[in-house]
């Protein structure tokens, strides 16, 4: 009969195959002589009950080292990050997987990445954002699933408690600012009194200012990656931390109002369009600045450092969209092919935040207008001609701008079902130019 191994039950929730990678990494260490250690958000989730595979190890000792080692017994893929003592891991079968010293860290001033050096468990957890993050559970032979909890995190879990590590971490990293918000708002939790103070304090200051662009549009964007982030995105109006978005970003009510509509047009859409892959955080940062002017717009968008489809999307969320939406939810008749020309070149993006716009406006009749609109523009925008420019040029006619015209045409007619043959498509040409067949 096979050994039975047992295992721990908080390990219970995660998969075979990710318990067994656990225990022979623990095996692993006991053979260098290290002591190895699940850390951070995976054991944070477990204890509430949630499965997660975002796995942080890290090891006492030289965590680099011993991530090769992980990775050459396992062909895994590994890429280096030496100034922080970290590796990640990605193993065949697609798990990531970090790995990295324990370590202390210093701040030569406020909101710039840290300077760091190897540490105990102890030191390494203390460096922490918060208690609840601050919990590691041991991997090797005869400690495996034994919790390392020296500052109160499983008691501020039970809590619903978030509660930093101590009073100048917000000032080390203000980032901690939307994290302790995001967490706030996952869980339901509530934060620590003096926590609160702390925060407060460090959002009424510039501290945030200093972050670079791509570190605030990481923290921004994880924020309004979770589920519902309507409720973070009134957090940050209340510690007025807009701000260091633009300091003229303002909060209408309408904006307000489109942002809190988000949720529903996603799930609308995300029910019709399956296929649809939408770039979720970028809608709400769109909704956020679609009453802003364009020279607002554009200065948020240098200040996050935003990549082209980005900036082009948050461009788009203003007046360019209130005009489709005007001429959509009109109550006179819009052929298919005007549909099309007016949402041709928006991105599913900027067509989720058009019928949030809607949504807010409450306005049961024209939302399903909108709708419908939005339903056949979908279908239609894989339609092709069957002609192409080679083609026209083959019938007689000569090369130039009217190409485009002609073509454009074609294409119109044959959303509007006015042409569906490639034949037909020739006699509306022949027609049209006085062109003998």
């Amino acid at each position: 009969m096979a050994k039975q191994t047992h295992r721990p039950a908080l390990l219970q929730r995660l998969p075979d195959r990710v318990v067994g990678l656990l225990r022979e990494i623990g095996q692993l260490g006991d053979e260098r002589g290290c002591q190895v250690y699940v850390v951070g958000g995976v054991v944070r989730d477990l204890l509430l009950g949630h499965i997660t595979l975002d796995l942080d190890l890290t090891v006492e000792g030289d965590g680099i080292a011993f991530a090769r080692l992980v990775a050459d017994r396992y062909g895994a893929g590994l890429a280096v990050f030496e100034r922080f003592a970290t590796a990640r891991l990605t193993f065949p079968d697609g798990l990531k997987m970090d790995i990295a010293t324990t370590r202390r860290e210093s701040y030569a001033q406020p909101a710039v990445l840290p300077t760091v050096q190897p540490a105990s468990i102890e030191e390494d957890l203390y460096r922490r954002d918060f208690t609840i993050n601050a919990i590691a559970m041991q991997l090797n032979p005869g400690q495996f699933g034994h919790l390392l909890d020296a500052y109160g995190g499983q008691r501020d879990l039970r809590a619903r408690t978030i509660r930093v590590l101590h009073v100048g971490s917000f000032q080390d990293d203000p980032t901690r600012i939307f994290r302790a918000i995001r967490f706030e708002q996952r869980y339901g939790f509530r934060l620590e009194p003096t926590t609160s103070r702390l925060l407060a304090q460090a959002a009424s200051t510039n501290l945030i200012q200093q972050l670079s662009g791509p570190r605030l549009q990481n923290e921004i964007q994880l924020l309004f990656a979770e589920h519902n982030p309507v409720r973070a995105i009134a957090r940050l109006v209340q510690l007025k931390l807009l701000r260091f978005l633009h300091r003229r970003l303002c909060y209408t009510t309408n904006v307000r109002r489109v942002v809190t509509a988000v949720p529903k047009a996603l799930a609308w859409w995300a029910r019709r369009f399956q296929d649809s892959v939408v770039d979720r955080p970028i809608v709400y940062l769109m909704a956020l600045s679609s009453e802003s002017s364009p020279a607002v717009v554009a200065a948020m968008i240098r200040r996050f450092a935003l990549s082209r489809v980005h900036a082009e999307n948050v461009s788009t969320g203003g007046s360019r969209i209130d005009r489709a939406l005007k001429q959509l939810t009109n109550k006179g008749t819009v052929r298919p092919s005007q549909v099309y020309r007016l949402l041709a070149d928006l991105s599913d993006e900027a067509l989720v935040l058009l019928l949030a716009k809607q949504v807010a406006r409450q306005h049961g009749v024209r939302l399903s207008l909108l709708k419908r609109h939005l339903l056949t523009y979908m279908k239609n925008r894989t339609v092709k001609t069957a002609l192409t420019g080679l083609d026209l040029q083959s019938m007689g006619l000569k090369p130039g701008p009217q190409y485009k015209t002609i073509l454009g045409k074609l294409l119109d007619a044959r959303i509007d079902g006015m042409i569906t043959t490639e034949a037909e498509e020739r006699a509306f040409v022949q027609k049209r130019f006085d062109l003998v067949g």
